[in-house]
């Protein structure tokens, strides 16, 4: 029998003293995680492109490929600019640039490969230096910092394409495998160290792509194989996992496109159940934040429409996928803390989560984005390839921005790396500005720092331009009441704001409402001015950090 609400306090009224009618009580879903705020501080600037980030206590360490490095605000070529030859430090709290400076080189070489320019410096016809540093982690005591990258050479010693340095002084160490290619990822546990990327031997002993080493840098007997480049990989020791991700088709000779995991010791395959649904996708970047889940992006080489470029979270004992965020944009890195994972990447489309649309006047890229770890609602449609019903994320109300890099860039990608402590957002990349499409907007070159809310110097970023002037008509055509309308804005750190409608000659807003709104969707909104038949009318605007924004006059 169906017991309608009514019928429920009837009985309960009619039985008082009697007995007790407990109504179940249906429990409110905890509110979503808040992201940092959006507005970008002071942080330092190099000449050329910041590809891996990681936070250590207080202080970042970047890399990547430039030259030099300048303080925040200043121009290229200023009075404060130094040498950083593709690796330098700067603290954490003041984004004031620390003195660790050491010499990242590589070995002038020929070839006629032209795709060497998405990666090297060209130094003649057909000439090239190769010297980038794409990963820097630090081992899980914070004491040993990891680089990996194409260089062969810091301070003038050799290191072939991954090096070690102390943390406490910064020295280098003797840690030496010598890998004979590229190293694009590193991942250190109390006793090893696993690197992937496109090489074939380490310290003159066969290893496609995938090695590991010991503290030392002896090298190991693990030794599992891909076909092509490994981008990013994860090691899991209380799983006795390693977490791969790249652009590989086969590992140990199975067929695994873009992911799988193996063994820890062993290097044998293990279960992995997620696997890519366009067969040409990349995994450029694998997180966790020690519960059991990883979380991955990844970029797409030519699969056609459905395609996984956006993120994903997966369970690392398993490999099961607990969601995707079916967008579009290829994505290069990603970093997770309370509960929010943020990401850097040009998504574009992300309408499985219902957010980012690819429409009209408001397509954009969204360079850097935030969304919750876990999953919050389920797909309303299909989109990509989720499934209407699928478990999705939510994208939370973060929206800072950056420009895509100089003009002659031969990606345009704008942001590359990205890590985060939970308090702070740092954030490299080619960029040259940052909340280019913003109120925040400001010049600042590879790198960018954001603060969460209560920390020292964090920087707002609001209600945002443009904000027009509201619109006026009447009930009816000449007695009638003023009728004003305007379109709710969008903020950078807030999804909902509050609108007073002011009218000239008050002192106090004469309607107000709060209203939920998204770059992408910002509702028209109506209020009638029953109490007046004409007068001058602006809306201002008031979002949860007390940010205000006002809009021009309109006079009926």
């Amino acid at each position: 029998m169906r017991v309608t609400r009514w019928a429920v306090t009837v009985l309960t009224a009619s039985l008082a003293g009697a007995m007790v009618v407990t109504v179940p009580s249906v429990a409110e879903p905890d509110p979503p995680p808040e992201p940092v705020t959006a507005g970008a501080m002071p942080a330092p600037q190099t000449d050329g492109t910041v590809f891996a980030i990681t936070i250590v206590g207080d202080t970042v360490f970047a890399g990547g490929r430039f030259d030099t490095a300048r303080p925040y605000g200043e121009e290229p070529g200023g009075p404060g600019e130094v040498e950083r030859q593709n690796l330098l430090a700067f603290d954490l709290h003041t984004g004031r640039l620390l003195d660790w400076s050491p010499e990242v080189d590589g070995t002038e070489f020929s070839s006629s490969n032209d795709d060497l320019a998405a990666w090297c410096t060209g130094t003649g016809e057909d000439r090239w230096v190769c010297d980038s540093v794409f990963d820097i982690e630090a081992d899980p005591s914070g004491e040993t910092l990891y680089v990996g990258g194409d260089f062969d050479r810091i301070d003038g010693q050799w290191r072939s394409r991954v090096a070690a340095f102390d943390i406490a002084d910064g020295n280098l160490q003797p840690f030496d495998p010598a890998a004979d290619g590229r190293v694009r990822s590193v991942s250190a546990t109390a006793d090893s160290v696993y690197f992937g990327g496109d090489f074939g031997t380490v310290g003159g002993s066969e290893r496609a792509r995938l090695a590991a080493v010991d503290t030392g840098g002896e090298l190991l007997e693990w030794s599992p194989r891909a076909d092509r480049e490994v981008w990013s990989l994860l090691a899991v020791p209380e799983l006795d996992r390693v977490v791969l991700g790249g652009r590989f088709g086969t590992v140990n000779g199975a067929d695994r496109q873009g992911m799988t995991a193996v063994d820890a010791t062993e290097g044998d395959l293990v279960p992995w159940e997620a696997e890519v649904p366009g067969g040409g996708e990349a995994v450029t970047d694998i997180v966790t934040d020690g519960s059991g889940t990883a979380w991955l992006s990844a970029f797409d080489f030519g699969s056609g429409s459905v395609r996984f470029e956006g993120r994903m979270a997966a369970d690392i004992a398993t490999g099961r996928a607990r969601w995707w965020d079916g967008c579009y944009g290829d994505s290069f890195g990603a970093a997770v803390a309370g509960g929010v994972l943020y990401s850097v990447s040009h998504a574009h489309d992300c309408e499985a989560s219902g957010a980012v649309p690819e429409e009209g006047s408001d397509f954009r890229y969204f360079r850097l984005l935030a969304q919750t770890a876990d999953a919050r609602g389920t797909a309303q449609r299909d989109h990509n390839h989720v499934e209407e019903g699928d478990p999705v994320p939510e994208v939370l109300p973060w929206f800072p921005n950056t420009n895509s890099g100089p003009a002659d860039s031969y990606f345009q990608q704008g942001t590359w790396a990205i890590d985060t402590d939970g308090r702070y957002v740092v954030v490299g990349g080619e960029f040259t500005g940052v909340n280019t499409h913003s109120r925040d907007s400001r010049q600042q070159q590879s790198l960018a720092r954001f603060g969460a809310r209560g920390v020292d110097g964090a920087v707002d970023n609001g209600p945002q331009f443009p904000f027009p002037a509201p619109r006026l008509s009447r009930t009816f055509p000449i007695f009638g009441s003023p009728v004003i309308r305007w379109d709710a804005t969008w903020n950078a750190q807030n999804g909902e704001m509050t609108y007073q409608v002011m009218r000239e000659g008050t002192d106090e807003p004469i309607h107000e409402v709060t209203v939920e709104s998204r770059p992408w969707d910002r509702p028209e909104q109506r209020f009638v001015d029953r109490d007046a038949r004409s007068g001058t009318y602006w809306i201002r605007v008031v979002d949860g950090d007390g940010q205000v924004l006002r809009s021009p006059s309109s006079s009926l």
